[in-house]
This record gives structure tokens, sequence and C-alpha cells, in this order.
């Protein structure tokens, strides 16, 4: 009889210690993620867009924190924006979808990270381009 319960009490002691370890990895898990994606860069992942912002559009702000729409594309091609300084910008499109930002020289400069992602303290310098795709 002793035996039984010294096994029924070592099948509930590692029952205990595996959930209690499966907890503490998933909690570790979700803080992970939520510091890897909403501080990759000098961006942050926003959980909703701004409402000036629709879905499937890359859109171009010239104040901080998606202040002052400038400009919102979602045709795939390079579009000019107007020079400017500052800013930040939202990628609104399909879900994974990068946009792509171009000096005036047309090369690449900054790929976005997968939609949906902003920069609230985006830079416009040296951004003359954008394709939305």
């Amino acid at each position: 009889m002793r035996r039984t319960t010294h096994r029924a009490r070592f099948r509930r002691t590692a029952v205990l210690t595996g959930a209690l370890l499966a907890m503490t990895a998933s909690v570790g898990t979700v803080q992970a993620t939520g510091t890897a994606t909403g501080q990759q860069g000098s961006g942050a992942r926003v959980m909703a867009a701004p409402g000036d912002c629709p879905k499937y559009y890359f859109c171009g702000y010239a104040g901080r924190n998606y202040t002052h729409l400038a400009f919102k594309f979602k045709d795939c091609y390079l579009q000019q924006i107007a020079a400017r300084t500052g800013g930040s910008w939202y990628n609104n499109q399909s879900t994974g979808t990068k946009a792509k930002m171009y000096n005036a020289g047309k090369q690449l400069v900054y790929t976005t990270p997968g939609a949906p992602y902003g920069d609230p303290n985006g830079d416009w310098t040296n951004i003359r381009y954008i394709r939305a795709c």
C-alpha cells in the first residue's frame, strides 16, 4: 500500500510540475513575442490602424504619432512623395505585405516589416518614393 501512495504522489507531483512549466513557458512566450514585435527597429507594432488609414493602404503622415495624413498609397508601383522630415507611417496592407522606400536616385533605402506595422516616429529625410507592395 505504501508503494501505491508513493507512486500516486509522484504522479501528482509530476503532473503539477508539468502544468506549472507549461504555464510558465506560455507566459514567457507571450512576453517575448510582445517585446520583439513591439520594439523592432524604431517602429512599434500597432494593433489597430489609425482611423484615417484604410485597410490595404500604406499611409504617410507629416506629424509624429500618425498625425497630419500626407498620403495613402495602395497601388504597386513607384510613387513620388514630397520632400519632408520627421513624421510617421503605417502599413495597413494585407497581412505580411511589405512596403519599400526609395531615395531621390530611386535606390532602395528601407523595406518595412510585414503589415500591419507602423512607425510613430518615422523620418522621411532622404525618402522620395514609395512602392506600397
